[in-house]
Formats: structure tokens, C-alpha cells, sequence
């Protein structure tokens, strides 16, 4: 690899133990896979963190030009969204150019089950639209002064809980999710929740029991394809790190869930944790 491969054309702060900021690095890193040409594909890497104060970076090029976080996130709201004609409420759905890539929570893909937040009336285009309606209207001031993931804005319909607040609430509220949508619904990471979205087509945390799962990051500069099998997958020769979260039901019926703060795998079998 050469020395400007390896240069971060993008970095975003992360707290590593929010399972949901990770997915949506995951996101951030397949739409600039998609960006760029096949024999120079954008590398992602997390950089080691002090207490919640992580990194996230990315070296992207696409003919010798840097792929820069507002070339992702202007091609991210200016892209048309299609549903390709299913009469399943979990896609399939397209995104077309720049990116042509299709996202698809019908069994049997692996995440369908395992970190699955949406449910019963909820479909997977309306989910998708609302929040890249959203993100679209979000100023370019405020994704220069506010962290990427922490941009929260109200969605006129329900979406996804990727993001750890939203599991906590419900907890702390002790009552349904259909009960408490205002309340839980008013106000959304949006860029948090479409990046997770997209990230979890191809990453997804790895089951350990019952509703808890684990996620890895890397800390060497991967592409996407091999990023999504380290995220998932212990590795003795390549520096990781686990982290182990909990799937919380939101509703009485378990039909919504949601993540739980992640802690630290104890029993870690990856190189240099």
C-alpha cells in the first residue's frame, strides 16, 4: 500500500462503546468504498481510544482527488432512493448512483433477527426516505461545528433506534415504544441511524447468546469487504478490540429493540487488545 492510501481523507469522532456509532462508521466506510475505483478502494480504521474518545478514519481516492467527509455526505443527500417493487416492508431498496447499492432485511441475511430495531408497520423504504429527507436539510454550518454523530433532528415518522439514548429511554420510561413515540421519537441522531442502516447490509455483530452480541474494531487500515468479516470474527494476528452489547426490547411484545452501551470483551482472542 502506498504512503497516501494510508492518509485520512476523513476522521469522525466515535465512542467506541456505542454499538450504534459503530455501524455508522461501518455505513460512513462502504459509501466511500463506492466511491472509489476498484483497484484503489477506500481504507477505514479505528484509532485506539481514551475512554469514549475514539477516531474513526478513512483514506479515500478517487483519481488521485481525496474523498472528503462532505463529498460522502453530499452524495448521500443528493442520490434517489427506489423501492424495487416488493411487497415486503423490509426492502429490498436502492440506492442509486453514485453508490448502486441495495439494502435488504429479508431473511436470510444475516443481521435479520440479530440487530434488527424496526418492526411491525414500519417499512424499510418510508425508514430510509425519512431520514435522507432529513439529513438533506441538515445546514453545512452545523456539520462544521457539531460531531457527525451527534446531529439530532426531528423525523415526522418513527425509524430506527441504532443509537444507544433511544434503548435507555425506553428502559428509564418502563413502557411500551407505541406508547411513548412522541416522547422517543421527537428528536433523532440522523446521520447516526442512516450511516447504521447502511453499515449493517454488510457489517453485522457477531451472536453470542440469547440477545447479546459483539462487535470488533480494527485498528489497521482494511477495506470494506475485509473490515465487515474483522468486525465480526476475533483475529490472533491483527489488532482488535471486542466490545459486547446488549439487544433491549422496546415493547412488550419484543417486536422493536434496541442497543444497550457496549463494555469491553474480557475474554478478547484477537492480537495486541
Amino acid at each position: 500500500m502506498s504512503d497516501i492510501r494510508q492518509e485520512a481523507t476523513i476522521t469522525v469522532p466515535v465512542d467506541p462503546s456505542n454499538p450504534g456509532e459503530f455501524l455508522a462508521c461501518c455505513g460512513l466506510l462502504e459509501l466511500a468504498h463506492r466511491l472509489t475505483a476498484p483497484d484503489c478502494r477506500a481504507l477505514g480504521w479505528f484509532s485506539r481510544p481514551e475512554g469514549k474518545d475514539g477516531k474513526f478514519s478513512i483514506s479515500a481516492f478517487e483519481g488521485g482527488v481525496p474523498v472528503t467527509l462532505e463529498r460522502v455526505l453530499d452524495s448521500l443527500g443528493q442520490c434517489r432512493i427506489k423501492e424495487n417493487n416488493s411487497d415486503s416492508k423490509e426492502g429490498p431498496v436502492f440506492l442509486e448512483e453514485p453508490f448502486n447499492l441495495t439494502l435488504d432485511w429479508r431473511s436470510p441475511f444475516p443481521q435479520n433477527g440479530k440487530i434488527k430495531t424496526f418492526a411491525g408497520t414500519q417499512k424499510l423504504i418510508t425508514i430510509l426516505q425519512t431520514l435522507h429527507q432529513t439529513v438533506q436539510a441538515v445546514e453545512k454550518a452545523e456539520l462544521a461545528d457539531t460531531p457527525l454523530f451527534e446531529i439530532c433532528k426531528q423525523t415526522p415518522k418513527e425509524v430506527t433506534a441504532f443509537g444507544v439514548e433511544k434503548a435507555e429511554n425506553v428502559i428509564d420510561a418502563g413502557f411500551s415504544m407505541d406508547l411513548q413515540k412522541e416522547r422517543l421519537f421527537k428528536r433523532t441522531p440522523v446521520f447516526l441511524e442512516i450511516l447504521a442502516l447502511i453499515g449493517a447490509q454488510r457489517f453485522c455483530p457477531g451472536e453470542l447468546q440469547k440477545l447479546e452480541r459483539v462487535y470488533f474494531s480494527w485498528y489497521v487500515p482494511l477495506t470494506a469487504p475485509l473490515a465487515a468479516i474483522v468486525s465480526s470474527i476475533p483475529f490472533e494476528t491483527l489488532p482488535q478490540e471486542g466490545f459486547v452489547f446488549q439487544m433491549y426490547k422496546r415493547d412488550p411484545k419484543g417486536r422493536y429493540k434496541g442497543f444497550s452501551p457496549a463494555r469491553k470483551e474480557k475474554k478478547s482472542k484477537g492480537g495486541n487488545r
